[in-house]
């Protein structure tokens, strides 16, 4: 029997699951456990949670590829002469290409992280925990149901349009899976269907989230509310993104950093502008496949950063510290490499959300809203807290939005958002230092999404390609 898939995913869970959670079980043997004899405690969802966020920290996914291969879809990015990975989403080759893989290790970090928080959730609502743990317990679910929204939406911007894309978002999105079934071959939901399976999924986890269970490294409640402002600006719902980004501003739990903290932000981790990123150490560290390594010279130093931005920045601004000079680099290639994830040993953090992108996405809902006065205050916050001799911004309307645009640019740079911006934006680009096959873009953009693996589209007779990709 051919499975597709996400279905072949789904059945191997609860081995890769119980792996992941470094659970002793005794009995059963861990690759054919059974849940009645797995889910008995809360200690055991806790365990099994785990498994949820290790799939996240992966290389495959926010360890490296989701932000890498959205930024260098964008125009902040030039290819090294010795640039191989991804190459072909640098390229736009409007293929799926075997060998590397990339969409489709991804595709399956996604899924596996779905199906597993679908453990959880599925048998949680029999579990019964004894009633000095209700609250840990229902914890734990808050985090599945946010984690699940999460990974939906992060699988719709990456293998679908932006939600605008059409009027009602009814363009294809992703499979929404809520449960296991070996035998499923899903179609693909609209884009529509999938935010709001998002949405629902991280107001409930809101609903049940009560704690914070160390620190930045896992879901909260404030994570989630977040992370629905950035679902909210993406659906041009400009009310709710600003709403749930005061929400999490004014929860009186995060600061924002300045001077060297600032430089070094995903260095020591969990830093108090942090609100859901992923951690990395000595026992997680994805060595040169972490993101740092794709852009440091220990590393394989594949992607360096455009001039385009570089020349965007004041040699003052505390940002520069997120570049440095390579006197190695030489022609096309001179001069700079990105520094934000600056260690050797690969143990800089990850970031999913942070305090500053709030502010960000605050001055642009306040802006389309007409509210100038008090998203040029947030504007300026960002702005003027690396570089605190910048001039306040007075701009209004359609200028206030680009000087909005434009410091979501840098601040935000190489954390994978730049492409998703041009994209909602309905900007084509040009990239004016290229040292690739394609220079410059229009939109709309077939190939600023991810191809449907084709494993997936070999097995699964009712999910469709991408347009413009080998077989869509």
């Amino acid at each position: 029997m051919r499975f597709n898939n996400i279905a072949r995913l789904a059945f191997l869970v609860p081995a890769l699951m119980l792996g992941s959670a470094c659970t002793d079980l005794g009995l059963e043997p861990t690759a054919s456990v059974s849940n009645d004899a797995y889910f008995e405690t809360v200690q055991d969802f806790e365990a099994a949670i785990v498994g949820a966020y290790d799939a996240l920290s992966s290389a495959s996914y926010y360890g490296r590829s989701i932000h890498l291969m959205s930024d260098i879809m964008g125009e902040d990015i030039k290819q090294n002469s010795s640039a191989n990975r991804y190459q072909e989403f640098a390229d736009f080759e409007g293929q799926v290409v075997t060998g590397h893989d990339y969409e489709t290790d991804l595709w399956q970090l996604a899924y596996i992280a779905i199906n597993r928080v679908n453990m959880v959730l599925s048998n949680g609502e029999t579990f019964e925990p004894p009633a000095a743990l209700a609250g840990d317990f229902n914890q734990l679910l808050g985090e599945a149901y946010a984690l699940r929204g999460l990974v939906h939406f992060d699988l719709a911007k990456m293998y679908g349009q932006h939600y605008t894309f059409t009027a009602d978002a009814s363009h294809p999105g992703v499979p929404i899976v809520l449960e296991m079934d070996i035998t499923a071959l899903p179609a693909r939901n609209t884009v529509a269907q999938v935010y709001a399976q998002a949405i629902s999924d991280l107001n409930m986890g809101i609903s049940m989230m009560t704690d914070t269970r160390d620190g930045a490294y896992m879901m909260s409640k404030e994570a989630a509310q977040a992370i629905l402002s950035r679902i909210y600006l993406y659906m041009d719902d400009w009310g709710n993104a600003e709403s749930m980004a005061t929400t999490v501003i004014n929860s009186g739990k995060y600061s924002l950093l300045s001077g060297s903290a600032l430089a070094d932000i995903f260095v020591a981790g969990n830093t108090s502008e942090a609100i859901f990123e992923i951690p990395m150490s000595a026992d997680d560290t994805r060595g040169s496949n972490h993101l740092g390594g794709m852009y440091r010279d220990s590393g394989y130093g594949d992607y360096l950063p455009a001039t385009d931005l570089l020349d965007l920045i004041d040699a003052a601004d505390i940002r520069w510290g997120w570049f440095d000079v390579d006197p190695a680099l030489a022609g096309a290639y001179a001069s700079y490499r990105v520094d934000k994830w600056p260690t050797d040993t690969n143990w800089d953090n990850i970031p999913v959300i942070r305090l500053a992108e709030l502010y960000l996405i605050r001055a642009e809902a306040r802006a389309r809203l007409g509210q100038d006065a008090t998203a040029q205050a947030d504007l300026n916050m960002i702005r003027q807290r690396s570089l605190p001799t910048a001039p306040a911004v007075t701009a209004t309307g359609q200028a206030l939005l680009d000087e909005i645009a434009l410091e979501r640019r840098i601040e935000l740079g190489y954390e994978g958002h730049r492409v998703h911006d041009l994209m909602r934006y309905k900007q084509g680009f040009t990239r004016n230092d290229c040292t690739g096959d394609v220079c410059s873009i229009t939109y709309p953009c077939q190939f600023c999404i991810l191809p449907i693996p084709q494993p997936e589209t070999d097995t699964n007779t009712n999910i469709a390609q991408n347009a413009g990709y080998a077989g869509g």
